[in-house]
């Protein structure tokens, strides 16, 4: 007994086989833009700057502590505790400011990869980072970083607002 195969008009045919997906078509795998690259970046380096300044001022604080404690009380009484105090504080506002800066680098490196919750952490610390440089410009002390720091986060938030559909894609996939 001999089979034969239907023939290819026949019922058992059955649909014709899918088309493999062309390499690189599709939203899913679209290329990352670069403007996301480069806000990406921006935040991975003011992360990079922001801890930095961080670690300066916490050694800084705890040069203030340490010459709180050492203080005369003899001729200035309730000095040791107010200056260990300012001191105490000035190290917990260092703690967050390097705080702020690893939260600038991890969600620098997570815009690179395309997380969605990046790109919205992105754009909190971009306002954030934006008001304080904001807040900085009416000083004496240093209007060209807060330009710096301004136009860096302007770019980082205009970078991330007008890339949502990139990582709506990206999150969908």
């Amino acid at each position: 007994m001999s089979t034969t195969p239907p023939p290819a008009d026949s019922a058992y045919a059955g649909p014709p086989p899918a088309a493999p997906p062309a390499y690189g078509v599709g939203p899913a795998t679209a290329p990352r833009p670069g403007i996301v690259t480069g806000a990406g970046g921006t935040l991975i380096a003011l992360g990079v700057l922001t801890g930095l300044f961080g670690l300066v001022m916490l050694l800084g604080a705890s040069i203030f502590a340490g010459a709180a404690g050492s203080i005369d009380t003899s001729q200035m009484p309730g000095a040791s505790g107010f200056f260990g105090a300012v001191a105490g504080a000035l190290i917990v506002l260092t703690l967050i400011i390097i705080g702020f800066g690893v939260l600038q680098f991890i969600a620098g490196l997570k815009i690179l990869s395309g997380r969605g919750w990046a790109r919205i952490t992105g754009i909190v610390l971009a306002i954030i980072g934006l008001l304080f440089g904001l807040a900085g410009m009416g000083g004496d002390n240093g209007p060209l970083l807060s330009l710096v720091l301004v136009v860096a986060n302007g770019f980082v938030l205009f970078a991330l607002f007008t890339t949502g559909d990139w990582f709506a894609a990206r999150s969908a996939a």
